[in-house]
């Protein structure tokens, strides 16, 4: 039953579950002090939700998009120019500084190879929007090469981290919101209901760590996006090679 209910909400998917599901689980996490506190079953609840049965998994499926939809608002402000701006993009433009002119050209010979798309053609024609697009042809193209590719799995799961890290980010201020009520909740408590100072305490520790967090994420975030694109270009490569020697074994 609870295999069936997941499939049916998608969130049997990996990606679904850490990148979309688990940073909606951790954004409730806040409120647990402020649950103890007034003895509320908060965590039993987080629990049932976890569990992904029922009613809960509706639920399930439901926060994991708005953690998407966060995410890719986090995104946006990350990257106003999405897609092209991208690292998967940025690296293949010629005027990309931190990656080497002959790197560039390597991939602009897989790329053709591949697909049948000539970037270093287009760079000489000078057209800047056509540029841009066949650059972004080319990424979905590979892209498409690679997915369930078996030199892609590094791909994979550094796309898993990067949409986990933003999502996560894009749900700030939520959790951020979540923290400042549970602190004062959690003050309330002991002072005007005689609740335990710990929660107090504890709540006021979370509080610090999720601001100070909500400054590092943003950082955090654009480098995940370059692990992602470097795994990307490096499964690329050798997705090039295997083919290349494929068809020299056929032609032997």
């Amino acid at each position: 039953m609870k295999k069936g209910w997941l499939n049916y909400v998608n969130l049997s998917d990996h990606y679904e579950r850490k990148a979309r599901f688990l940073p909606a689980i951790l954004t409730v996490l806040p409120l647990l002090p402020v649950s103890a506190a007034f003895g509320a079953p908060l965590l039993e609840w987080i629990k049932l939700l976890g569990a992904g049965v029922g009613l809960a998994a509706v639920v399930a499926v439901g926060v994991s998009h708005v953690a998407s939809a966060c995410g890719n608002r986090m995104q946006e402000k990350l990257w106003p120019g999405w897609p092209h701006d991208a690292p998967t993009n940025r690296w293949l433009h010629p005027d990309e500084k931190s990656i080497s002119t002959q790197q560039k050209e390597r991939w602009y010979q897989v790329i053709k190879k591949l697909l049948q798309l000539d970037i270093a053609h287009t760079i000489k024609e000078g057209d800047a929007g056509e540029l841009r697009a066949v650059i972004n042809d080319a990424v979905r193209g590979l892209r498409n090469l690679l997915w369930k590719a078996p030199e892609a799995e590094r791909v994979l799961l550094h796309n898993i981290d990067y949409g986990f890290a933003r999502n996560f980010a894009g749900l700030r201020i939520v959790w951020i919101t979540f923290a400042i009520g549970s602190l004062l909740g959690c003050w309330a408590a002991y002072i005007w209901f005689t609740g335990a100072i710990l929660w107090g305490v504890v709540s006021t520790v979370v509080m610090v760590g999720t601001v100070a967090l909500a400054f590092l994420l943003p950082a955090y975030v654009r480098m995940k996006a370059q692990y992602y694109a470097e795994s990307f270009f490096a499964a690329t490569m050798v997705i090039s090679l295997r083919k290349e020697s494929e068809t020299q074994t056929q032609e032997g």
